[in-house]
C-alpha cells in the first residue's frame, strides 16, 4: 500500500514538472503546431480524394476507350457486312447463267454468310438472332433458286448445241451454193446431171437441218423464257422476305451504332418502303402472270422426246 502511495506520489511530481515545461512554451509554437496538424490532416484527406478521383478517372477512360473499340469494331463489321449482302443479292439473281461448277461460284454467297458469322459475334443478342433468321432464310431461297436455275441451264446448254449446229448447216449452205456457183460442165451429160442433183440435194439437205434446228432453237427459247419468267418471281418473293427480315436488322445496327437519335423516323421510313417494294412485287407477280408475256407456241418435233 505505502508503495502505491509512493508510485501515485512520484507521478505526480512528475506530470507537475512535464505540465510546468509544457507552461514554459509560448502560445504561438502550440499555434504553429495546430496548424501544421491541421494541415497535414488536409493534404491527406484532398490526396485521399484526388486518388479516388483518378481512379474512377482511369475506370471511365477504360471503359470509354472499351466501348470505342467496340463500336469500331462493330462499324467495320456492320459495313462489310451490308457491302457482302448487296453481292450476295446480285449472286442469287445471276444464278441462272453462272458456272455453277467452278470452285469459287459462290464466292459471294460464302462472303455474306462469312460477314453475317463476325457480325453475330460483336452484335447484341436480339441483332444476332435477327441476323441468324436472316442466313436461314437466304439459305433456303438459295437452294430454291439453284433448283429453279438448274433446268434454265440445262435449255442454254441445248440452245447453244442447236445454235452450234445452224452454223454449221449455215456454212454448208454457203459451200453448196459456192459449188453450184462454182459448176462447170464436164462435156458428159449424165455426169454432170449427177453432179448437179447431188449438189442439190446437199443444198437442200442444209436448208432442211438449218430450218429443223432454228424451230427447235426458237421453241428452246420460248420454253427458256417460261422458266425464267418462274425463276424471277421466286428470286423477287425470296428477295421480299429477305427485305422483311433484313429492315430490323437495320434499325438494330444503326442504333447499336448511334448513328442518329431518330430511330424511330428511319424505322417508320423504313416500312413504308417495304409496302412500296412489295407493292412492286405484285404488279411484277401479275405481269408474269399474264399469258399474253409469253404466248404458247407448239413444239417442234425434235422437242417432243426431250
Amino acid at each position: 500500500m505505502d508503495s502505491l502511495t509512493a508510485l501515485w506520489g512520484d507521478f505526480l511530481v512528475f506530470a507537475g514538472v512535464i505540465f510546468g515545461i509544457l507552461r514554459k512554451v509560448p502560445d504561438v509554437f502550440w499555434a504553429a503546431l495546430i496548424a501544421a496538424a491541421l494541415a497535414l490532416w488536409g493534404v491527406k484527406v484532398a490526396n485521399r480524394d484526388n486518388a479516388r478521383h483518378f481512379m474512377r478517372q482511369l475506370r471511365h477512360d477504360k471503359d470509354e476507350k472499351a466501348a470505342q473499340r467496340l463500336a469500331d469494331l462493330r462499324r467495320d463489321v456492320y459495313l462489310h457486312a451490308i457491302d457482302q449482302f448487296v453481292h450476295a443479292s446480285s449472286y442469287l439473281s445471276s444464278l441462272p447463267i453462272a458456272d455453277l461448277n467452278k470452285a469459287d461460284a459462290a464466292q459471294p454467297l460464302q462472303g455474306f454468310f462469312a460477314a453475317a458469322a463476325k457480325l453475330q459475334m460483336v452484335s447484341e443478342a436480339k441483332t444476332s438472332a435477327l441476323v441468324s433468321d436472316l442466313i436461314g432464310t437466304f439459305s433456303a431461297l438459295h437452294f430454291k433458286l439453284i433448283g429453279a436455275a438448274q433446268p434454265i441451264q440445262q435449255v442454254l446448254s441445248e440452245i447453244d448445241f442447236y445454235t452450234t449446229l445452224c452454223e454449221g448447216a449455215v456454212a454448208e449452205q454457203k459451200r453448196a451454193l459456192s459449188a453450184i456457183d462454182q459448176f462447170v460442165p464436164s462435156g458428159n451429160a449424165e455426169s454432170d446431171e449427177a453432179r448437179r442433183r447431188a449438189l442439190d440435194l446437199a443444198l437442200d439437205t442444209q436448208t432442211k437441218f438449218l430450218r429443223d434446228h432454228s424451230e427447235t432453237r426458237q421453241a428452246l427459247h420460248v420454253e427458256r423464257h417460261a422458266l425464267h419468267g418462274e425463276f424471277v418471281k421466286s428470286l423477287m418473293l425470296g428477295l421480299q422476305a429477305i427485305n422483311t427480315k433484313m429492315q430490323p436488322i437495320m434499325v438494330a445496327i444503326r442504333r447499336e451504332l448511334n448513328i442518329d437519335s431518330q430511330i424511330d423516323v428511319y424505322a417508320d421510313a423504313v416500312s413504308e418502303q417495304q409496302d412500296r417494294v412489295a407493292g412492286a412485287v405484285a404488279e411484277l407477280m401479275a405481269q408474269l402472270d399474264d399469258p399474253r408475256q409469253a404466248p404458247p407456241r407448239t413444239k417442234p418435233a425434235s422437242l417432243e422426246n426431250r
